[in-house]
């Protein structure tokens, strides 16, 4: 699994099987999905940025980091963890629903403890777990987590990255923040075409 630059291995999480597709290589059925979820909202609609995780929950439920637009003058928008679920024997993916929306996470007690610590220290940059990806030896230990990352200035846009704290010796540490844009990509305001691959 390649999120951010950074190789992890593709694994189990809680349940959710971990996967990483660009939302530019999602099947046709999950880039159908995807719009018939939206077309069912009022107020919010969501772009997905990254498929990070699968489970089967009465069907399929699909994990995406999203863009939440809100329908406002100003297009307020936010990075959330987004559950699309598309019910069994669904072929098309035309019936799919939004299951969850995800504003913040609560990480494990031990990460959750470096990850205050070490984010502690930034300054400038707000920080908001997302999801929890998954641990890596590397003198002591890695954490990696998906997050909201906005600059505290009014009106700044939040973008999803991939922190990278690490404990060792007591000391907890940032080991890297990277971007997670959509097609490996520089991020802009350019939407992101759901007119997806062929295969499922």
């Amino acid at each position: 699994m390649r999120l951010g630059g950074i190789e992890l291995d593709n694994g189990d999480l809680g349940g959710w099987t971990l996967c990483n597709v660009p939302v530019n290589k999602l099947p046709q059925r999950l880039a159908t999905a995807v719009i018939a979820a939206n077309d069912d909202l009022f107020g919010e609609s969501y772009l997905p940025i990254r498929l990070v995780g699968q489970q089967v929950v009465n069907g399929m439920n699909y994990m995406f980091i999203a863009k939440a637009v809100r329908a406002t003058a100003k297009k307020d928008t936010r990075i959330v963890s987004l559950v699309i679920n598309i019910p069994a024997g669904d072929v098309t993916g035309e019936n799919a629903t939004v299951a969850a929306v995800k504003e913040s996470t609560e990480l494990p007690s031990g990460v959750q403890d470096v990850f205050d610590e070490a984010i502690g220290s930034l300054k400038g940059v707000n920080y908001v777990p997302l999801l929890y990806v998954g641990e890596q030896v590397a003198k002591g230990l890695n954490y990696y987590v998906i997050c909201e990352a906005t600059i505290t200035y009014p009106g700044a846009v939040p973008k999803p990255v991939l922190v990278c704290v690490n404990t060792f010796q007591g000391v907890n540490s940032v080991v890297s923040i990277e971007p997670i844009y959509p097609f490996d990509l520089p991020a802009d305001d350019t939407p992101v075409s759901l007119t997806a691959s062929a295969d499922d």
